[in-house]
């Protein structure tokens, strides 16, 4: 078999293959001599080729010409371990490659290079330049919307602001049932959505590779099963419309055809399932991000990147894949600009200040914190936010809700002293030493920088420390989270006299957080409340307050 030279385009090859006839040629027609052999075109990405010489522990260089320039990438005994181009070598100069959008591409007998310039595995490289890919994309897509033309600039918007007042129905119509049923099902009634015995999700990315990739690692579980990919927003609305038994979605941004905030605003409409945004992320990326969160959005997690251990990385995506798939969709607020009470917050004791409030959220409560009256809050105590979220993306969030909400807001990433005034806002993935000292009324946090934890265990380490320290000063309110909480750390909460103050079951998307505290609520109606996030100002005054 030869391979000849042939064009490069958008990183996608077409190789011309040519057979000697004796292998794999097929059924013969008449007439046909079998020594005329089989010629045939696959069309492929350079990525799947590369994958598919690394499978199967091939030797391979290719070399790859460009109007951006020439590179050359060896592939031997099934690892990529040297890539130049005129000027770089190693990693940079095989990313440079991968990068291009067109060219010719010509597959040669395998010579050694002489030096090995890359030795990181070839998962890795492909997953980054997946990565680096969708970057790229996510500028370009920049870039074209503002050197569109007018017109198609504003058949954009217009196109936006139906779907935007078509979402908005949507969710009011939701919003609406619930209620129904919230006032003609009894509160027994109302639990946890259970996990279904298999998990099926439905991959939408136009990388084919990473789609393998991501297919490989969700399957690693048995209890997950992907039922098809799609290579873009319009494919996976076909693909619903056939086939909707579809527990969770992963969402890529940026994407030919239909982009990912359209795709999920069409989802939202037709086939409101929940979803988990799994794109290449930057902590600049956020605002990006918000957007897809506003829509409904249930979590996000970034792809992984060369220095990231694939395995570690496919575990986390599995834990969240299934606590995503509890998520009740119908039960997601769009967000309304908070107002504050003017009133309420005018309200304050001699003594408020003397009191703790500790608001925990993961997934689904990204949009819960803009619902609180925060600037209230914090003027009336020490006010901590606990939410699943890496710390790179912790100030651009604490700045939204500081512009939202009106609350100072500072994010808790350092050692510092938490006090009256203002909203401290972190994550519980690290480990934290509390120290509360009564007479100044300030909590000492000291965050060692070496130390992280998963979030549910982060966040039992402040329960413990500030139930100790604080006792009856100590309120908790659960906004939306899979992770419920010990039986032994609600115990240990109750018997330290703290408060915990739980919203509505109907107003939660993820209910496991408040499911492990609701039970405890007959048994202690002195320290187990419900307040919906704009009356908690309301209820923590009058039940912590009013003796």
């Amino acid at each position: 078999m030869s391979t000849q030279p042939d064009c490069l385009k958008n990183n996608e090859v077409s190789v011309k293959v040519e057979g000697d006839g004796e292998k794999g040629a097929g059924k013969v027609e008449p007439g046909q001599s079998p020594s005329q052999g089989f010629t045939g075109t696959v069309s492929l990405q350079l990525t799947d080729l590369l994958q598919m010489f690394c499978l199967s522990r091939g030797d391979l260089v290719v070399r790859v010409t460009s109007v951006e320039g020439s590179g050359t990438i060896c592939v031997r005994s099934g690892q990529i371990h040297h890539a130049h181009t005129e000027k770089l070598a190693g990693e940079t100069a095989f990313f440079e490659i991968l990068r291009w959008r067109d060219g010719h591409f010509e597959m040669l007998p395998y010579q050694d290079a002489g030096r090995d310039t890359i030795d990181k595995p070839w998962e890795h490289l492909l997953l980054e330049a997946m990565r680096q890919r969708d970057e790229g994309a996510a500028k370009d897509a920049a870039d074209t919307t503002s050197d569109g033309s007018a017109s198609e600039y504003t058949d954009q918007l217009a196109e936006c602001a139906a779907l935007e007042e078509e979402l908005d129905f949507v969710f009011d119509k939701l919003e609406f049932i619930a209620q129904d049923l919230q006032d003609v099902q009894p509160t027994e009634a109302r639990g946890v959505m259970p996990a279904p015995a298999t998990t099926k999700v439905l991959v939408v990315d136009d990388s084919s590779f990473f789609a393998r990739q991501l297919q490989r690692m969700l399957e690693a579980d048995p209890d997950i099963e992907v039922l098809g990919v799609a290579k873009n927003g319009q494919d996976a609305l076909l693909f619903l419309a056939a086939q909707p038994a579809v527990d969770v979605i992963t969402l890529d941004i940026n994407m030919p055809v239909m982009k990912g905030d359209t795709a999920l605003k069409h989802i939202m409409i037709r086939h409101p399932i929940p979803v988990l945004i799994l794109s290449s992320f930057q902590p600049q990326s956020l605002p990006k991000i918000f957007e897809f969160l506003q829509v409904g959005a249930i979590d996000f997690l970034s792809k992984p990147d060369t220095h990231e251990n694939v395995t570690i990385y496919g575990k986390r995506l599995r834990d969240l894949i299934k606590r995503t798939a509890q998520a009740h969709v119908s039960h997601f607020k769009r967000r309304r600009r908070n107002k504050v009470d003017a009133s309420v917050s005018l309200v304050r004791r001699e003594h408020g200040g003397n009191h703790i409030l500790l608001i925990l959220g993961a997934e689904g409560a990204y949009m819960d914190w803009f619902r609180l009256p925060l600037a209230s809050l914090a003027n009336h105590g020490l006010v901590i936010g606990l939410q699943k979220l890496l710390d790179p993306f912790l100030a651009r969030f604490c700045q939204l809700i500081e512009e939202d909400t009106g609350a100072k807001t500072e994010p808790l990433v350092r050692s510092m002293w938490v006090k009256a005034g203002s909203f401290y806002f972190g994550n519980a993935g690290q480990r934290v030493a509390l120290n509360l000292l009564p007479e100044s009324m300030s909590l000492g946090v000291e965050v060692p920088t070496s130390s992280e934890l998963a979030w549910p265990s982060g966040v039992l380490l402040w329960l413990e420390q500030l139930a100790a320290q604080a006792g009856e000063w100590l309120s908790v309110y659960c906004l939306s989270a899979a992770h419920p909480l010990p039986a032994d750390t609600v115990e240990q909460l109750l018997r330290c006299n703290a408060r915990l103050i739980l919203p509505p079951r109907d107003t939660v998307m993820c209910t496991g957080l408040v499911e492990s505290v609701a039970g405890y609520a007959p048994l202690y109606p002195k320290q187990v409340f419900w307040a919906s996030p704009e009356s908690l100002m309301e209820v923590w005054l009058r039940d912590e307050w009013s003796n």
